[in-house]
């Protein structure tokens, strides 16, 4: 139990410095804005880059990794959407956001630091390899299934500004935005350097290493301040739901599948403590940017993120430290 101590209570108590920064206004908003792009445009792509360009990964089969992932993955979207329609009357863009509430982790901001904390470098190996796809993946399927359930509740008069572009517009939408974030060309820049076999030595590897270090804990404290702006606005029955499946049903799922593929031990600890994350930004960033179920997404997060404090070490303890 002090073992999980060790790793939980240092992760919160930035989590929790950091939000009470940003309660007491002790600093201002813009601080946590610029802290947050820090962590995005720099620090989390260095440590991509090295972690990438100089990790060895054996001979396990990553395709086994990604199946055990993205099927829970799958799984939960579908339970969050249908849960969503059934107990909360919610039109499709919004039972879409739930889905993507329950299973759109916080692989940056939380499961980084985590699996740093407890198991070292070698515990990102999984992650890494589940973040590299992770971001198309789910960006993707979230704004391809948000279009059309938009197109299908427009069909049936709901009150829709414009009509869903076409699968190939939204295709190029989001390869663009992909194609320009820094996270996907921190993966592709740590593959590339991996692919010459140059050595990662010198002064560029000590500042990379001086920066990437920093990614884990300003990230927990960019989080907290990011707290402040999440209430509980929407349906708290739902919000619970959602935060449900994704801190207990999608990591069991990931266990049980990634059991019966035969991951091994270090892999699947990592691909269930990075399903375990607490609901991501991104569920809110698309909530918004698409007009449905804002309420609900900024709710997830907030009560998903305070429950993990409790499920993140229920799932390190089963998993062994």
């Amino acid at each position: 139990m002090q073992t999980i101590l060790n790793i939980v209570v240092p992760i919160f108590s930035l989590i929790a410095i950091g939000f009470a920064s940003a309660r007491t206004r002790l600093l201002p908003e813009s601080v946590e804005t610029a802290l947050a792009r820090f962590v995005f445009v720099i620090a989390v792509p260095l440590l991509l880059f090295r972690t990438l360009s100089t990790m060895s990964f054996g001979n396990a089969n990553p395709l086994y990794l990604w199946a055990s992932y993205f099927g829970a993955v799958a799984v939960v979207w579908t339970c969050g959407s249908l849960a969503a329609r059934a107990f909360a009357g919610a039109d499709r863009r919004t039972a879409v956001i739930a889905g993507i509430s329950s299973s759109f982790a916080n692989t940056v901001l939380v499961a980084i630091p985590t699996l740093q904390r407890a198991y070292g470098d070698p515990g990102l190996e999984p992650l890494l390899l589940i973040v590299s796809i992770h971001l198309p993946v789910m960006m993707i399927a979230s704004s391809i299934l948000i279009e059309r359930a938009a197109a299908r509740d427009a069909s049936q008069g709901a009150a829709i500004a414009h009509d869903p572009p076409p699968l190939s517009k939204i295709a190029r939408r989001v390869g663009r935005n992909l194609a320009t974030n820094p996270i996907v060309v921190g993966i592709v820049a740590g593959l590339v350097w991996r692919a010459t076999g140059f050595p990662l030595d010198g002064h560029f590897s000590e500042v990379t290493r001086l920066l990437s270090g920093t990614a884990g804990p300003i990230a927990l404290f960019s989080l907290g301040m990011s707290l402040t702006r999440y209430g509980l606005k929407g349906d708290i029955f739902m919000a619970t739901t959602a935060a449900a499946l994704s801190l207990l049903v999608m990591p069991a799922l990931v266990w049980l599948i990634g059991n019966g593929l035969g991951l091994p031990d270090l892999w699947l600890k990592g691909a269930v403590l990075t399903a375990a994350a607490p609901a991501g930004v991104n569920a809110y960033i698309l909530a918004t940017y698409f007009g449905a179920g804002e309420k609900l997404a900024a709710t997830t997060i907030l009560v998903s993120t305070v429950a993990s404090v409790v499920t993140l070490s229920l799932w390190l303890t089963i998993l062994g430290t």
